[in-house]
């Protein structure tokens, strides 16, 4: 049986692009437990497209939505401390802060994330990486489910071009 998300469906209905696919998500929240104001907990889902990693929340009086593009993702963070599992993704000028407490979805997230970041670092930099090293993690990437069939076929004739 498949999860449902109603912040997922309507993330899906109002912010998702027509070029942009959805690849994983996970329910949590950003905030603090017991925070005030700007700081308070903000349940939602956490959203892994094929461009961007967006926190949305749709609730009765609004709806939050933050976003970071994958391809400025410089670091991410992982710890998990009575339950809580904390994903933090830095940019240059930016981070975003998630909390769950399903190890599943801690680990969906950040491989897809991680996944995506991998072929984008090596999309900008393709001339330095070694073609027979990429295809293997291409392989890899995709035996995990976090590429496509399409995708794994796309960069993969790409780098069998550089051989």
């Amino acid at each position: 049986m498949v999860k449902k998300s109603k912040h997922v469906t309507k993330f899906r209905e109002s912010h998702l692009s027509a070029d942009e696919n959805i690849i994983a998500w996970g329910e949590g929240y950003i905030g603090e437990a017991m925070g005030t104001g700007d700081k308070a907990q903000q349940n939602g889902a956490l959203v892994v497209t094929d461009k961007r990693v967006a926190f949305y929340r749709k609730g009765i009086f609004g709806e939050i939505l933050e976003t970071i593009p994958i391809d400025k993702i410089t670091s991410i963070e992982r710890k998990s401390m009575l339950g809580h599992r904390t994903i933090r993704m830095h940019t240059p000028h930016d981070q975003l802060e998630f909390k769950t407490f399903s190890k599943e979805d801690e680990t969906k997230l950040v491989d897809s994330i991680e996944g995506k970041r991998y072929l984008s670092l090596n999309a900008s930099s393709a001339s330095k990486v070694d073609p027979m090293d990429a295809l293997k993690k291409l392989g890899e990437l995709k035996e995990l489910g976090i590429i496509t069939d399409e995708e794994f076929q796309e960069k993969k004739d790409v780098f069998l071009a550089k051989l």
